[in-house]
């Protein structure tokens, strides 16, 4: 991503700020939220784990969820899916190693297929959604911190401790951003690439249209958000 360009600009910028304000021997600090016991914000935590959570790919999460349901079912689509026969089995649909091939081999028939496709587009949006949420936290947040450090650095009281540490502490955030970005855009791939297997015969169109433009938008609201805060570094 264009992001990993932001490390050097806020290290120029530490650099520049640290030799004035080293002059100065006055300092002050500004109150911090609470923290977890690891010294994040819970914001921080939360988009420490969605970040995570982001970049476990869609076919992890689909053979999870088969795991745990008891394994996959044997159901057949409607008159466009006849003579395609039956799932082949869980086993081997986990083996398939991308999440089309996983389809593909779990589930006969369009129809079948869509349902499970459907299903895992849900739980993503779901899974965007909080990571958004959490997104918008830090980033208020974040910049309300960054905006008392402006003040403080122009009226010559912020040190370059303080200055280091709410930097890196910006930047990490942007970091975990961008992975959550990232995983989101490695999911939407996924998801594209699975739309063949959801149109049927004669059409050009596919039923999971609506819900990939909308994952789409999920990305674009995240990268806004990263970009938000890069621009207050």
């Amino acid at each position: 991503m264009a992001g990993r360009s932001y490390p050097s600009r806020i290290g120029a910028s530490l650099v520049v700020a640290t030799l004035v304000l080293a002059a100065c021997g006055d300092s002050t600090q500004t109150s911090a939220p609470a923290t977890t016991p690891s010294g994040m914000t819970q914001a921080e935590a939360d988009l420490v784990k969605q970040a995570a959570a982001m970049q476990k790919t869609i076919l992890q999460g689909a053979v999870a969820g088969s795991a745990v349901g008891g394994g996959i079912g044997f159901g057949l689509g409607g008159s466009d899916d006849v003579g395609t026969g039956i799932s082949i089995g869980f086993g081997a649909g986990a083996l398939a190693g991308t999440y089309v091939a996983f389809v593909q081999r779990s589930y006969a028939g369009r129809e079948a297929r869509l349902r499970q496709i459907k299903k895992d587009l849900d739980r993503n949006t779901t899974e965007m959604q909080t990571t958004l949420t959490v997104m918008n936290q830090v980033l208020a947040a974040q910049k309300a911190e960054l905006d008392a450090l402006n003040a403080s650095i122009a009226a010559g009281t912020a040190d370059p401790s303080q200055i280091e540490r709410e930097l890196a502490e910006a930047n990490g955030n942007l970091t975990q951003m961008e992975l959550a970005i990232d995983g989101a855009a490695k999911r939407q791939a996924e998801f594209t690439e699975a739309r063949s297997l959801t149109i049927a015969r004669g059409q050009t169109t596919s039923p999971i249209d609506a819900d990939l433009t909308a994952l789409s938008n999920q990305i674009t609201q995240m990268r806004g958000i990263a970009s938000d805060l890069a621009s207050s570094l």
